[in-house]
């Protein structure tokens, strides 16, 4: 690690204020890149070059000054991190007065310097999920493999195991951290910091998963064990969504999509998930793909916006035809197939008798030609068409 100076002169400028004593920061050159007298800035220090070569202590008493150019009595000791000397730091003073403090200045500021590490290795880590987040939900997989591959080495992120997607919209969260704190950048970024090491000590996120957040999202690529994906998937997004509300008291709906077995499917199980998220609330704010209504109301809505589309879109003509001029009879329609085309429930939620129920199909029928309660067929062509509507509504 090469000591920025800026850091350097804020660490000096910090120790000076407790000691009240110059403190000076020596690169492994031998040059003077923080202290409290300006006009050294920039300058070379012997003594802090010969305690980066002989590996230890120097000192400079009062008579000595002239066989170190560029020093001035004090004490100089080596700055290790990792069992590297990185740099040199020196309190100028009498050497039997400050040796003392000096040790401590040494040990304060390389305690200073090992977290700065460590907040660079997390930042670095937290860029490079990112661009291989980023990477993996994008639609040209197969033409990144060499970036893919790159990106996932330095973060030991194994690009074979099987992971699905998962999003939550953590925005609520989020916003009570900014009116708590201030809405200042770094507040924001710290937020996000936060809400990830907090999955990470809730042992909620693995060395194999992927986690982001994203423009109040947090995206997750969860690497799944053995087992049954249909319900372990949800499981694991509730146990998240329950720790975030335990930690934070805010809500956080989620929704997750299928089981990627190839890194060309995880952009299909971050749009599942996006089609989950949209439909959570409620008493259910996590939803799985899985679940039969939301995997039958996907697949119709993926089915009706592909070229499946130009086959029925005479059907489909006739049905906005039919929904414009008499919606009530599409609202039967749909009522019935929500209930799985049993007529007495149907009419029921409906509020209608039985005979009602069966005028309003028979003139449906007849506008149409459609018979959703006793052709199949024709009931999954009526799916197809409601899904479509509700795609282009958004």
């Amino acid at each position: 690690m090469l000591i920025p100076d800026e850091l350097a002169q804020r660490i000096v400028d910090t120790a000076q204020g407790l000691i009240h004593r110059n403190v000076n920061i020596m690169n492994r050159e031998g040059i003077i890149i923080g202290t409290a007298q300006v006009q050294r800035r920039g300058t070379f220090h012997k003594g802090a070059r010969d305690v980066i070569a002989l590996g230890r202590a120097v000192e400079i008493n009062e008579g000595q000054t002239g066989l170190y150019p560029g020093s001035r009595p004090g004490v100089n000791l080596p700055l290790v991190l990792d069992d590297r000397i990185i740099g040199v730091i020196g309190v100028t003073g009498d050497p039997e007065e400050v040796r003392g403090t000096a040790r401590l200045i040494k040990m304060i500021t390389e305690l200073f310097l090992e977290r700065e590490l460590l907040q660079n290795l997390a930042l670095q880590r937290l860029k490079n999920t990112e661009s291989l987040v980023e990477l993996l939900l994008g639609r040209n997989v197969g033409e990144n493999l060499g970036r893919l591959r790159r990106a996932a080495k330095p973060l030991g992120f194994d690009l074979e195991l099987p992971r699905c997607v998962a999003v939550a919209d953590i925005s609520g969260l989020l916003s009570g951290f900014v009116e708590r704190y201030g809405s200042s950048e770094l507040i924001q970024e710290r937020s996000a910091e936060a809400v990830l090491q907090h999955l990470n000590g809730a042992a909620l996120l693995s060395d194999q998963d992927a986690a982001v957040i994203l423009n109040g999202r947090l995206l997750c690529l969860k690497a799944l064990g053995p087992g049954d994906p249909t319900t372990a998937s949800l499981d694991w997004l509730r146990e998240l969504a329950a720790s975030l509300v335990k930690w934070t008291g805010s809500r956080v709906p989620g929704g997750i999509g299928a089981l990627g077995e190839r890194l060309e499917d995880y952009a299909h199980s971050y749009g599942q998930a996006e089609y989950c998220l949209q439909r959570a609330g409620g008493s259910r704010p996590c939803r799985s793909i899985y679940e039969r209504e939301l995997a039958v109301g996907y697949v119709l809505r993926e089915a009706v916006s592909g070229p499946a589309a130009l086959v029925l879109r005479p059907l489909f003509q006739s049905l906005d035809a039919t929904i414009r001029r008499k919606p009530a009879l599409a609202e039967t329609a749909r009522t019935l197939l929500a209930h799985g085309q049993d007529s007495e429930a149907a009419a029921e939620a409906l509020g209608v008798h039985r005979n009602t129920l069966a005028y309003r199909l028979a003139r449906f029928r007849e506008a149409t030609g459609l018979d959703p309660l006793r052709r199949p067929d024709d009931a999954l062509a009526l799916r197809l068409a409601f899904a479509r509507e509700a795609a282009g509504n958004g």
